[in-house]
């Protein structure tokens, strides 16, 4: 016979990273006939952008988008730098079990290098190695047993609580953002934009009233051409918020959000006036993947039995994430790029960051990234070359065994550059924003139900003698002769568990029913 226990219903989503998708593309493009014969590449650069992700019923995710990608040359004739900018389009698939069984999913694309050679003056072969990073989220639903029916009254029950962190809600959205850089009235115009970079970033979540208020940081830079023919960079930082419906409480409940740019546009002029050389139109398309996340606090058996009935016991385990810590560390870089000749000015710097690991050892833990560090400078010649050097960063953290860390670095700041007697000094700073908890597993009652013609019969000892081990429960002791733990501690005048000497001989009674 089945007992009858009460029973309450969860429902959360589980984020399930698949197997990053790395492959290269290459494409042969002619130079613009608006562009005059290319003697010498400068630099190559480029954003992947994904522009449409589809699943089909195989759990194949088709993923189509662009790389935007920019070229910095040097003529055959003159000394002005150029610029060539093209769209290379690519396509890959990647599988997902997951996905296809929920539907909910989000793609990042990442750039992992792109370079670029001459073919001839007026041919040049781009190579892009592109990744891309598939999420799927799972919905679980979990039935928890609360309690028992309470007219059985040789039903023992053991209760517990926990507190766990879980993906309430998954949403994507996509939206423009539009601005106007300005440059000061004290520099000369800007006749060409060479090149540009955009870094998208969150800042902050709340819930009020039921919406999730999502704020981020928008940082917009670009390596232009003025009238006079020389290079300057222009670099400012937005503020943007979105909001969202949502259901989760204000005191529980908080967010976490991924920006990927799905389109920009760098355009010279303002709406009203498109001549006007000290203004930039910037325009973004961004996509967004929001996890709202809420802190549930959990009731639940853990075990019961009957004094009276032999009872047989479905467990469940409950996969917990408890103790989520969300903190960000900020680390101070210095780094020197060698250059094979000596640098009269630097004209240009950035600094990107790879995909953050983190890692343990004997010392401690820590959080290891791939930075890419790259200047564009002056030579004594007045000639524009590029360095570039690539770093792996270790940043110090207090990840304790078991956590599950999601890990974010950027550079939030400028990056400083100048020559030093070496070559070129880079400083900049590193910003690592770390969520980490402790999965753990509980055990729980699912299904019980009363064994037939188990009720004991014929003689049974009265009384038994039991030496308690160290770290013994008294529940452990309690449900192995079908009586109760306070009538143990009364047999032994005792006034709880916890004044059980270890290695002590213990009366247990038998409960008669």
């Amino acid at each position: 016979m089945e007992l009858k226990l009460k029973k309450e219903t969860f429902t959360s989503y589980e984020a399930v990273e698949e197997t990053p998708i790395s492959f290269e593309t290459t494409q042969e493009a002619i130079v613009p006939d608006s562009c005059a014969d290319v003697a010498r590449i400068i630099d190559t650069s480029g954003t992947v952008l994904v522009h449409n992700k589809d699943l089909g019923p195989d759990g194949r995710v088709e993923v189509n988008g662009v790389i935007k990608t920019t070229v910095l040359f040097a003529p055959e004739s003159g000394r002005e730098v150029g610029a060539i900018h093209l769209s290379i389009p690519y396509h890959s698939t990647c599988d997902s079990r997951e996905a296809a069984s929920s539907g909910v999913y989000s793609v990042r694309a990442s750039l992992r290098s792109i370079d670029s050679r001459l073919l001839n003056p007026r041919k040049l072969l781009i190579r892009a190695d592109i990744t891309l990073h598939l999420t799927a989220y799972q919905q679980k639903t979990v039935q928890l047993c609360t309690a028992a029916d309470a007219d059985d009254k040789g039903l023992q029950i053991l209760e517990d609580t926990a507190e766990t962190t879980v993906i309430s809600q998954v949403a994507e959205r996509e939206f423009t953002y539009m601005e106007e850089m300005s440059l000061s009235a004290s520099r000369k115009g800007i006749r060409e934009i060479l090149d540009s970079r955009t870094a998208i970033s969150p800042s902050e979540s709340r819930i009020i009233g039921g919406k999730l208020v999502l704020k981020g940081i928008i940082q917009a830079e670009i390596l232009y051409q003025d009238l006079s023919g020389e290079l300057g960079t222009l670099r400012q930082e937005y503020l943007f918020s979105q909001i969202l419906e949502t259901s989760a409480a204000e005191d529980s409940g908080f967010a976490r959000a991924n920006f990927q740019l799905a389109g920009y546009e760098y355009t010279l002029g303002s709406e009203n006036d498109r001549e006007d050389d000290h203004i930039v139109t910037l325009s973004l398309h961004i996509r967004t993947c929001i996890e709202i996340l809420e802190k549930r606090a959990l009731h639940f058996l853990a075990d019961l039995y009957s004094i009276s009935d032999e009872l047989s016991i479905e467990p469940q385990t409950l996969s917990l994430l408890e103790d989520l810590r969300s903190y960000s560390r900020k680390q101070n870089m210095r780094e020197v790029l060698e250059t094979a000749v000596a640098v009269k000015q630097v004209m240009d710097a950035s600094v990107s960051c790879g995909i953050s690991t983190a890692q343990k050892g004997e010392s401690g833990a820590w959080v290891q990234t791939p930075v890419r560090i790259k200047v564009l400078y002056l030579d004594e010649n007045d000639a524009l070359l590029m360095a570039e050097k690539e770093i792996q960063v270790k940043g110090e953290t207090d990840i304790s065994d078991g956590s599950e860390p999601t890990i974010q670095v950027c550079c939030p700041g400028e990056v400083a550059a100048g020559p030093a007697p070496e070559g070129i000094e880079v400083r900049f700073t590193l910003e690592f924003s770390i969520d980490t908890g402790i999965r753990s597993q509980r055990a729980c009652v699912a299904q019980a139900a009363v064994e037939e013609g188990s009720r004991e019969e014929g003689r049974q000892p009265s009384i038994v003698l039991r030496k308690v081990a160290n770290g013994t429960r008294l529940w452990d002791i309690a449900k192995q002769y079908r009586t109760t733990g306070a009538d143990i501690l009364a047999a032994n005048q005792l006034e709880s568990e916890n004044a059980i000497p270890a290695d002590r001989l213990l009366l247990i009674p038998r409960r008669k029913v």
